[in-house]
C-alpha cells in the first residue's frame, strides 16, 4: 500500500457528547460529524486566519 496525506479546513466548536469531551466539526461540503478530543487534538491546528478564508471574492 501506498501513503497518503490528507489536508482540509474545516469548522470546529468544542462539545461534549454521553459526558465525553470532543468537538462538533463541519466540514467543507456541510456534513457534521463528532470527534473525541484527543483525537481531533492530534489531527488538527487553530487556523489563525478567518478573514483570508471567509474572503468574499
Amino acid at each position: 500500500m501506498k501513503n497518503y496525506i490528507g489536508v482540509k479546513i474545516v469548522k470546529a466548536e468544542p462539545q461534549e457528547k454521553d459526558g465525553r469531551p470532543g468537538y462538533k466539526v463541519v466540514y467543507p461540503d456541510g456534513y457534521v460529524s463528532w470527534s473525541p478530543k484527543d483525537v481531533f487534538e492530534k489531527a488538527y491546528r487553530i487556523l489563525d486566519c478567518e478573514d483570508f478564508i471567509n474572503k468574499k471574492e
